[in-house]
């Protein structure tokens, strides 16, 4: 299904519907398979959700297979999952991959040019993408969990700086550190209405879904399994659910 990734409004109570639109499920394990891929799109067509992603050998196959999805729609990662190719290969791939029309792309950022301070590095890195990707959205992982605050910050200012849609907090490749809703109100807080945030990295229950969404994060990159996991909670909780009913405590952030 061809089209750029689009966001619905934001609501006080969300139906199945909205929760399955704002995930994009994946299939990213080492050992991940045709199979792997066919069955996280028989759960998106089935569900509705926003965009899915999986291996770049998939693509071609995934393309075909989302051809009559009414919703769900396709996206890329560019540089994934840890953002240190050269930024020409990130760019190569990019041209590669347009020739799929894409809805959506995704880069990661070079943390460890981050972390050095060499943000010229990081900046001409996003915007080479972003100049390759044209009205495309684009996502730029920042792997918020290796970050101190500060850092986050700056990693926000740089990727808007460089053009992106959209600041997204990880890869889900760092072992055992899930984004936090911490991590999410620092982005919140730094962002404003200058980009849209997707959370991604740790997001496996519904609690902390709808916790997230409600302070801000609009999409969610989440493992197949968990999308299907999270789905059942909303049946569990009749189909929809009351976000003045989610309470954050203060302890959380």
């Amino acid at each position: 299904m061809k089209g750029i990734l689009t966001e619905r409004p934001r609501k006080e109570i969300l139906t199945k519907d909205d929760i399955a639109y704002m995930m994009d499920p994946s299939v990213l394990k080492l050992d991940t398979t045709i199979h792997d891929v066919e069955h996280m799109v028989d759960v998106c067509k089935k569900y509705g959700c926003g965009t899915c992603f999986c291996w770049p050998c998939y693509y071609e196959e995934l393309v075909e297979l989302l051809e009559d999805a009414e919703v769900t729609k396709f996206g890329t990662s560019l540089g994934f999952p840890t953002g240190q190719e050269k930024t020409e290969t990130k760019v190569f791939l990019a041209n590669q991959f347009n020739a799929l029309e894409p809805a959506t792309n995704d880069m990661s950022m070079n943390v460890g040019w981050l972390k050095a301070g060499r943000y010229d590095l990081v900046l001409n890195d996003i915007k080479a993408v972003r100049e390759a990707t044209p009205g495309v959205p684009l996502k730029v992982i920042m792997e918020v969990m290796l970050l101190t605050d500060d850092e986050i910050r700056k990693a926000c200012e740089l990727s808007i700086e460089g053009g992106a849609d959209y600041v997204k907090t990880g890869s889900g490749f760092s072992v055992g550190q899930p984004t936090t809703l911490h991590h999410v109100k620092v982005i919140a807080d730094t962002i404003g209405d200058r980009a849209k945030l997707k959370v991604a990295g740790g997001v496996r229950d519904l609690d902390t879904l709808l916790k997230m969404y409600k302070l801000g994060a609009c999409r969610f990159g989440i493992g197949c399994a968990s999308a299907e996991a999270i789905l059942a909670e909303v049946d569990a909780m009749g189909g929809s659910v009351d976000l003045n009913s989610i309470v954050i405590d203060e302890s959380e952030l």
